[in-house]
């Protein structure tokens, strides 16, 4: 697994961000946070968890511009989507938006022609936002961040260091101390806070406190005389999931939430390392055991909110085990389920069709042969016609119910045409030169009972 040059996923916004301060760092000296409402009576004193912001601000449910695309992905902490329009117009929409919502705007908003961006302060929270034209015609991409509510200016750093920009979501210093040795005192300090080390590449560490995620930077600058130069950044996630120690290539990205990493500990280890964490936090697994999901041995964890964690554990290779934990809202997987319930009958109606038009020229050559099918030892729910069967198995059982059709229909001498059987819904369809045909369909949410089934072109289904 390549390492990345940042551990957290950056946009055109960080960078306009980071600019800023880079542009400070050099002229305008030290500037002290401007958050007024850091240390207000309800302002959460610890780094906060998702839920915690999710409280004063989610971003997964943040009004979008009339005319927008509906993002591919949106999370508590973060918003990314498209829109038509003027960049004005915009920033005002989004600025009234947050205004509304109790939120302060902070000094230093910029507002162009070609872009945009401005940073809000509430209850010790900051939240960023840029709007910048994509190369669309008239077409506009808008980014919201929550940084969350850790006071930069306020975490330790090594004896000796200057500061040189304080602002609400990166804090610079400078040191006459060597890199290596400013990084490791950069990294205990924080250690002893209560931070935890969420991966390293480069001249960057990131760590881990609940939801929220402070990177250090530590390098050095050549046009300040060839001192060490000490950022702090910090960025909300979506979800707070925990890695095992001693792990290597730790990488969280936020779009979507989840977190990888390669281990030298073996499958029983990871799965009982999350079996046991995730309980303290309320997640239960939904088995015992890991089912393999595109041959990938899989366990699947819910909350008392039906969000779900996904745990994949990949084939190892170099004595090292790739591990991917996902986190999906129970808003994602109900609008997940929704699109799968609407295409399904898109998809059956087709087929039926098809099977419909097939029959009839079937009936009119008087020659409609039988297919004699097996249906799963635990099939419910069965209705039958000539040409159609369709059956309930298990949740998270059509895949397994369908191969074994497929098996029944290639040792019976079909040629197997075509197979989809990635996600919660897929086909498959088989011929014989005759012109016989049968189409096997599913969806399985991992929610409801599976539903498959089948429909017959030239010719009769029978049970056995």
């Amino acid at each position: 697994m390549d390492k990345v040059v940042h551990l957290c996923s950056r946009t055109v916004m960080d960078k306009v961000f980071v600019t800023c301060a880079l542009v400070c760092l050099f002229g305008c000296g030290s500037k002290k946070g401007t958050a007024e409402d850091a240390d207000s009576a309800d302002a959460i004193k610890t780094p906060a968890t998702a839920e915690q912001a999710a409280q004063l601000l989610d971003l997964s449910t943040f009004p979008l511009m009339d005319g927008a695309k509906p993002p591919d992905s949106r999370h508590v902490a973060n918003l990314s989507y498209v829109a038509t329009g003027d960049v004005k117009k915009a920033f005002e929409f989004h600025r009234k938006t947050l205004l509304a919502q109790g939120w302060k705007e902070l000094p230093n908003s910029s507002v162009t022609d070609q872009s945009a961006s401005a940073t809000f302060s509430r209850n010790g929270f900051v939240v960023s936002f840029g709007i910048f034209p994509n190369d669309q015609a008239g077409g506009l991409s808008v980014m919201l961040q929550n940084h969350g509510n850790v006071k930069l200016g306020k975490l330790p750093v090594p004896p000796g260091t200057k500061p040189v920009y304080i602002g609400e979501s990166t804090a610079m210093y400078s040191t006459d101390a060597a890199v290596p040795a400013t990084a490791d005192a950069c990294r205990n300090l924080l250690l002893a806070q209560g931070w935890v080390l969420y991966g390293d590449a480069g001249d960057s560490a990131v760590f881990k406190q609940n939801a929220i995620l402070v990177t250090v930077t530590v390098s050095s600058a050549p046009a300040q005389g060839g001192k060490t130069m000490i950022q702090y950044s910090s960025e909300l996630i979506s979800a707070d999931i925990p890695a095992p120690p001693n792990v290597e290539n730790l990488h969280y990205v936020d779009q979507p939430p989840e977190l990888n990493f390669e281990t030298t500990a073996n499958q029983d280890a990871i799965v009982d390392f999350y079996r046991k964490t995730l309980a303290t936090k309320g997640w239960q697994s939904t088995l015992d055991h890991t089912v393999a999901v595109d041959e990938t041995p899989t366990m699947i964890f819910r909350n008392p909110a039906k969000d779900m964690l996904t745990l994949s554990m990949a084939a190892p290779y170099g004595g090292k085990l790739p591990v991917s934990v996902r986190f999906q809202s129970a808003a994602e997987i109900a609008e997940l389920d929704r699109k799968i319930k609407e295409q399904a009958p898109k998809l059956r109606a087709a087929a039926e069709k098809k099977a419909a038009e097939e029959a009839a020229r079937l009936a009119e050559n008087n020659k409609v042969p039988k297919v004699a099918v097996t249906l799963p030892a635990d099939a419910k729910d069965v209705k039958q016609t000539k040409d159609e069967i369709k059956f309930t198995v298990g949740k998270g059982k059509a895949k397994v119910a369908v191969e074994s059709l497929r098996t029944q229909f290639r040792e019976a001498g079909w040629k197997e045409n075509f197979a989809s059987l990635v996600g919660r819904s897929g086909a498959a369809s088989f011929s014989k030169e005759d012109g016989q045909s049968v189409t096997i369909t599913y969806t399985d949410t991992g929610i409801m009972p599976s539903e498959i089934s089948l429909s017959a072109m030239r010719a009769e289904l029978e049970r056995r």
